[in-house]
């Protein structure tokens, strides 16, 4: 996934605290990290749970109450076979009936998809959503390993052609890596692979089951890749949907749950207490911005990314404020905080993966800049010598800034430009740190 992001706004505002960040070196990927929570950011996290629990407390309400008020004569009518909004099917599975959505498999449109010549496979989701994964036929199954955070994560599938005619449900129900190839679980190649849009998907046009989990005797879910299309198929047998099925009245309350699961899972990506970061992959050219840890968020990445061109600029950046009261937006104002920009090159043109904010105190985060210079291959004299241009450079550029600072806006608190995250997962940026 590539962005297109202004060459002046930076991907990350470190802050006048250099105890707040800090870089790990994790091999050829250089991490560029927060430590510890700011204030500002633990306040939003309360708010976000606070009002979490709102929309998931008045889905629960409404559970109790629908299932409270059902009539026998409301349940009848799932018994009597697979419901209104349902039709039974015998072509999900030779020789057993399933109960599917008369509206048919849910679609999903990409927009593009590639295959490399070491079978990895990369689908764009719109302009941005990216999920990119590798694959290998294991006897009768194939498994498809996700790239997430830098390593394999594997699940097994069946396809329906490799189903034979002695087929039992111990072909559709596996233990869970099973089949796993010895690259599951372990590092990604990050080397550039060769990708190309001529090639369909290796299993275009086939059915594929998901064996490691459910009771495939009761239920079933599929894929099938037609094209940019990927089909999603859900089925049920009639006894299973009879015994866990929902009244009738659940249309107007799977209307709710498609407003008030939405907004509770909004709310808690935004309570995400997980650190943020920027991972500067140096061998292959390309800086990631996700959180950390093992578990999905969203991701951003930058690729066409030249280290060697990688420099510090002396800048000062300017802040509006705006302070509001009932009446709407009050007194505005500015602040100007000095600092260094990392600058690097890429194809697309230059970025600013980190700003950091020193208020005019140059040695402020000196040790955090030498260690993520160093794990960029570039020695100390990129910092130093940048600071004996320093303030030369900041006095210029104090000079040429139309905002004035009086001592109550150089304490008022900064907010920096911020870019909404993107990638394959939910989460919710927020804050000053895109």
């Amino acid at each position: 996934m590539q962005s297109v992001v202004s060459a002046n706004e930076p991907l990350f505002w470190a802050d006048r605290d250099p105890h707040l960040y800090g870089v790990v070196n994790e091999g050829p990927v250089i991490r560029f990290q927060e430590h510890r929570l700011p204030g500002p950011r633990r306040i939003g996290i309360i708010v976000c749970l606070l009002f979490a629990i709102l929309p998931v407390a008045f889905s629960i309400a409404m559970v109790g109450e629908l299932f409270q008020e059902a009539s026998p004569g409301v349940i009848q009518t799932v018994e009597e076979g697979c419901g209104e909004f349902h039709v039974e099917s015998g072509e999900l599975l030779p020789g057993k009936l399933y109960c599917v959505p008369s509206s048919g498999p849910e679609v999903i449109s990409l927009e593009s998809l590639e295959v490399s010549d070491d079978q990895h496979i990369r689908e764009r989701f719109g302009t941005e959503d990216v999920y990119e994964y590798r694959w290998e036929a294991v006897d009768d199954y194939v498994v498809f390993g996700e790239i997430f955070d830098g390593k394999y994560e594997c699940m097994t599938l069946l396809p329906q052609n490799n189903l034979g005619d002695d087929w039992t449900y111990a072909d559709l129900s596996i233990r869970a890596g099973q089949y796993n190839p010895d690259w599951c679980g372990f590092d990604v190649d990050d080397s550039a692979r060769n990708y190309s849009s001529d090639e369909p998907h290796p299993y275009d046009g086939i059915w594929l089951y998901d064996v490691e989990y459910g009771d495939p005797m009761n239920r079933l879910s599929m894929v099938k890749f037609d094209g940019l299309d990927v089909l999603l198929q859900e089925g049920e047998t009639e006894v299973y949907m009879r015994d866990g099925g929902a009244p009738a009245d659940a249309e107007g309350f799977s209307g709710l749950l498609c407003i008030t699961v939405p907004i509770s899972l909004l709310f808690l990506a935004g309570a995400d207490p997980r650190k943020r970061a920027l991972y500067f992959h140096v061998d292959a050219g390309k800086i990631v911005r996700r959180r950390v840890g093992r578990w999905p968020s969203f991701q951003t990445t930058w690729a066409d990314v030249d280290f060697s061109s990688a420099s510090l600029q002396r800048t000062v950046r300017i802040q509006e404020h705006v302070e509001h009261d009932e009446n709407g937006p009050g007194r505005r104002w500015t602040t100007q905080h000095p600092g260094f920009d990392l600058r690097i090159s890429r194809k697309n043109g230059p970025i600013i993966p980190v700003f950091f904010d020193d208020g005019g105190n140059l040695m402020l985060h000196e040790s955090t800049i030498l260690r993520l210079l160093k794990g960029l291959n570039l020695g100390e004299e990129h910092f130093h010598s940048h600071m004996k241009e320093a303030p030369e450079q900041q006095s210029a550029i104090k000079g040429a800034s139309p905002a004035q600072m009086d001592d109550e806006d150089a304490n008022a608190p900064g907010v920096a430009p911020s870019e909404g995250d993107s990638g394959a997962f939910w989460n919710i940026g927020e804050g000053k740190n895109p």
